[in-house]
């Protein structure tokens, strides 16, 4: 089967984005948008086709995404992932957007850390075949830092998360926001689609509530759960592998 829809969606890609790209795109990479899309070949190239789009119209943000470049970013350890992931094999990713410091990094920069981290975690074949669940603390997030995001800003979050990245997110759960969040959040909603909006959570302060969604059993102690805090060597070691993306990058 898979052997059938690699080739189906290199004839694909071929006919619709042209020889001089379809070159470009390695069986690997094609995998995660298959897989993203359950190996709908019609879906997985309308995907791929959303991801260039978004490629091509923030330049800026989706190209040269090395380590690099974004170490100092990277370093403020805004992302993190949970060392177990959870009963049904997703990984559990975190970003901590309080301690972001809009004096340090801009949004922007942000912005390519977290699509370099979502590479990342793409290219782990159980990770595309399951997906991910994201964490979204906002634990000292404020005026400070909303006064930043602006409309913009807003619709290139959404046209991330919202059928242009090959990564199936099935829950996406925010904890410590507060009324200044709630104002973003608004600003995002609009974008997203339906079927994303059905899959956030704002639990508040209320651990409880986030406990009811993801497991304490693979949640650190940072939130709750019974495995050791939060360990940034962990995901040291997730973006330093091979990522598929390197081709489009």
């Amino acid at each position: 089967m898979t052997e059938e829809c690699l080739k189906n969606i290199r004839s694909c890609c071929h006919d619709q984005l042209g020889a001089t790209v379809s070159e470009d795109l390695n069986d690997e990479l094609l995998l995660c948008f298959l897989r993203a899309r359950k190996f709908d070949v019609y879906r997985a190239v309308q995907l791929l086709q959303n991801y260039l789009k978004m490629k091509n119209n923030h330049a800026d943000l989706m190209s040269n995404l090395q380590l690099p470049s974004l170490q100092k970013c990277l370093n403020l350890q805004l992302q993190s992932v949970c060392k177990s992931r959870d009963r049904d094999g997703r990984r559990i990713f975190v970003f901590r957007a309080g301690r972001w410091d809009p004096n340090t990094c801009s949004l922007d920069e942000i912005f390519r850390c977290n699509v370099f981290c979502l590479q990342r975690l793409v290219s782990e074949t159980e990770t595309q075949d399951k997906g991910i669940v994201a964490i979204v603390d906002m634990n000292n997030f404020g005026f400070h830092q909303a006064r930043h995001f602006t409309p913009c800003q807003a619709k290139k979050v959404a046209d991330l998360i919202r059928d242009s990245f090959p990564i199936r997110f099935h829950g996406i759960h925010l904890i410590n926001e507060s009324w200044v969040f709630n104002v973003v959040l608004s600003a995002i909603w609009p974008f997203l689609s339906e079927k994303i909006q059905k899959r956030i959570a704002c639990h508040g302060h209320s651990l409880a509530s986030l406990h009811r969604h993801v497991d304490i059993n693979c949640l650190p102690e940072d939130y709750g759960g019974l495995q050791d805090p939060l360990d940034h060597s962990s995901w040291v070691d997730v973006i330093s592998r091979k990522n598929v993306f390197e081709c489009l990058n």
